[in-house]
């Protein structure tokens, strides 16, 4: 895929049940933008055997992993993820269960996080987000939502420092926003 399509800089894989990983030789060193959906073999791939070398990618701005039934319960795991990254999307993953601080602790790019439709997912870790987040945006997790309730919810002091916050659809900026 390098070889063949050196500038690509935007890869979708969708509804794709029966690719399991990427070529060996790696993806587009030049690829920003990654969206992979309705494709449980490769999202396995990705993040349960990480099998992909996302540090070979230095131009990854956003990622987006949706419509996934693999049981992954955590994500993402350490050094899965480059520094880069400033958008980070997860959407309709019903086994997510727990977001990994030692994931996010190096992400120091990131600004914009979404996450919709993860019914599971619990909680967000005391100190997990970077500075560098402007954006934070649930919907349709109702565990989740619960705890980051405003001002009422056990996960609000570890979220309040962003500067714009959606919560079910309901949006809270900071004041001079």
């Amino acid at each position: 895929m390098h070889s063949v399509f050196p500038s690509l800089e935007d890869l979708k894989i969708l509804v794709c049940p029966e690719i399991e990983r990427v070529p060996k030789e790696g993806l587009p060193s030049k690829l920003k933008r990654i969206t992979i959906g309705s494709s449980d073999k490769l999202i396995e791939s990705l993040i349960r055997k990480r099998e992909w070398s996302l540090h070979t990618l230095p131009s990854l701005t956003d990622l987006e992993i949706s419509f996934s039934e693999a049981e992954i319960e955590c994500f993402p795991d350490e050094h899965l993820l480059l520094s880069s990254l400033e958008t980070l999307w997860l959407s309709q993953l019903p086994n997510l269960k727990s977001l990994e601080y030692k994931g996010f602790q190096h992400l120091t790019s990131l600004s914009r996080l979404l996450i919709d439709s993860c019914p599971k997912l619990q909680s967000m870790p005391p100190n997990m987000l970077p500075p560098s987040l402007s954006r934070l945006c649930i919907s349709n997790c109702p565990l989740l939502e619960e705890r980051c309730e405003k001002e009422k919810g056990k996960d609000w002091a570890n979220i309040s420092h962003i500067a714009v916050i959606e919560i079910g659809g309901e949006v809270m900026m900071k004041k001079g926003q």
